[in-house]
């Protein structure tokens, strides 16, 4: 796990956290909640909470069981969604703008750097 990685995912709306812990369980593949918490350097009264936070992301699964096992979801699969995701807030986000712009349809027809927007 490197510091540029940890620092992407934050970009992408990871928590530090979360974003150690996504890391280590790539190359970890499954693990308890020790293991993680060991390998992500996570402090281990946070590890649980911040695993089911993931879960509710749809970043990672939980495996119950005996002992309860922890995977995240394939990086390709996490990447088409946060992108979905984004293009649709972004979208609705620019929708949203335009029906406040008073008087013109046509104020964000062009963004600030010359490219075509659409609405």
């Amino acid at each position: 796990m490197t510091l540029k990685l940890v620092e992407n995912l934050q970009k992408l709306g990871f928590t530090g956290n979360e974003a150690k812990i996504y890391a280590s369980l790539i190359c970890l593949r499954q693990a308890k909640a020790s293991e993680i918490a060991e390998n992500a350097g996570v402090p281990r009264p946070k590890i649980y909470g911040t695993l089911r936070g993931m879960e509710k992301k749809g970043y990672i699964r939980i495996i119950e069981g005996e002992p309860t096992l922890f995977c995240c979801i394939q990086p390709e699969k996490l990447i088409l969604r946060i992108r979905a995701d984004f293009m649709l807030s972004l979208s609705e986000t620019a929708s949203e703008l335009n029906s406040l712009t008073p008087g013109s349809n046509n104020f964000a027809s062009e963004s600030f750097y010359g490219e075509r927007v659409r609405a």
